[in-house]
């Protein structure tokens, strides 16, 4: 099931409708938590978990991405997935335990989103897999940041609720643009490379050491994503920032990563293993020049404005370089899968862990410090991960 199959000329409009949707339902709501939490009538505190519920789906439904693609096919999945969502994201209006139940769903749809992406590209555009990795990573954070910004005029102007309607709008949108892709519903077919026996099965994916350190490297990246996202506005402020300017910079962290983000696929599908093992060493650098920054911190912005260009550099290259590898590591669309729902449910599962831990050594050593360090050490084994990941290209041997 590779190129030689016909696709939809929606195939492409619905990859960038996918993109669109599929952190914007979950990031949207963080700005304006204390206002539905007055609406809910509920402490802001007790929706905090609203922030790790979609994370911890992330963890334990990936893997059973490939499976719903077996049983729906490619295209299909997408179609329930949606449908799913657009219940998930509804639901949150109503009361606080329908809030609650809507993130979750929101979460396990987008949890087999982020798993079949990768895994629809390889199926349909095996040789331009960088070009439509960067157009769904970077239209994903484009939307993020734009709605981030937008989340709190439109609750002013409106409700809470208002918002979370036009969310729901816009996956109903990205679900009516996929629907012609129905036509060409591809399933994964289970596959066996050439050189083995017709009767022996291909060793687990759990069971491959280089898919594991792909995983390390996923799980730590997550983790300075989350982390930098919940914890560098507030270091900055305890430095002496006003939050506004916590607030701007947070919005350019955003920005700087987006055009890598675009980048970043479309030039490691055509480097070399060298030179993708430079990249992981570069990107690596660049997140630890802003966690040992945080080490030193003072009330100087141009300090600040450099500490989140160098971070928004490492984690706007360090994602869409993961997402590009899934496709980019593995043989055929099964494989990716495969590799992209094992990484992906331990990646998001040290994900959901970090920025919890981040936050609760402060209140343990009233210090920003051990927790920092243990960052830095984290980033250099994220670092070692990747570099022997790209001594081969392919994963699966």
């Amino acid at each position: 099931m590779e190129a030689h199959h016909r696709h939809s000329n929606f195939l492409l409009p619905g990859i960038i409708c996918l993109g669109a949707v599929l952190r914007i339902p979950i990031t949207s709501i963080p700005p304006i938590l204390t206002t539905v939490a007055k609406g809910l009538n509920v402490n802001v505190t007790s929706l905090g978990i609203l922030t790790t519920l979609p994370l911890l789906a992330f963890a334990f439904f990936s893997p059973l991405a490939p499976k719903l693609a077996h049983k729906l096919g490619n295209e299909g999945a997408f179609v329930a997935v949606l449908l799913l969502m657009i219940v998930g994201s509804i639901l949150r209006i109503f009361s606080v335990p329908l809030m609650f139940a809507g993130t979750l769903l929101l979460g396990i749809g987008i949890s087999q989103m982020n798993v079949l992406l990768p895994t629809i590209i390889t199926a349909n555009f095996p040789h331009k897999i960088g070009l439509y990795t960067a157009m769904y990573t970077f239209t994903m954070g484009l939307m993020t940041a734009v709605a981030s910004m937008l989340a709190v005029p439109i609750t002013n102007a409106t409700s809470w609720q208002a918002l979370i309607i036009l969310l729901t709008v816009m996956i109903g949108l990205a679900l009516l643009v996929w629907l012609p892709n129905l036509k060409f519903n591809q399933h994964l077919t289970p596959h066996r490379h050439p050189h083995q026996v017709a009767s022996s099965r291909r060793i687990s994916v759990w069971q491959n050491k280089k898919a594991w350190l792909l995983l390390i490297f996923m799980g730590i990246q997550s983790a300075i994503f989350y982390t930098s996202i919940a914890w560098l506005p507030t270091i900055a402020s305890d430095a002496g920032l006003s939050p506004s300017l916590a607030g701007i910079l947070a919005g350019i962290n955003a920005l700087v990563s987006l055009p890598v983000s675009f980048l970043v696929p479309n030039f490691v599908t055509r480097f070399t293993k060298h030179k993708r093992q430079l990249f992981v060493l570069l990107a690596t650098s660049s997140a630890l020049i802003s966690f040992t920054m945080l080490l030193f911190p003072t009330a100087n912005f141009s300090y600040w404005l450099l500490l989140n260009i160098f971070n928004g550099l490492a984690t706007g290259s360090l994602f869409p370089y993961l997402m590009t590898s899934f496709s980019n590591k593995t043989r055929n669309a099964t494989e990716t899968a495969e590799l992209s729902g094992m990484v992906q449910a331990g990646g998001y599962l040290l994900a959901a862990i970090g920025p919890v831990l981040f936050g609760n050594a402060y209140a343990h050593f009233h210090s920003w410090t051990p927790q920092i360090v243990v960052m830095l050490f984290a980033i250099m084994i994220m670092g070692w991960a990747g570099y022997l990941v790209e001594k081969t290209d392919k994963i699966f041997n």
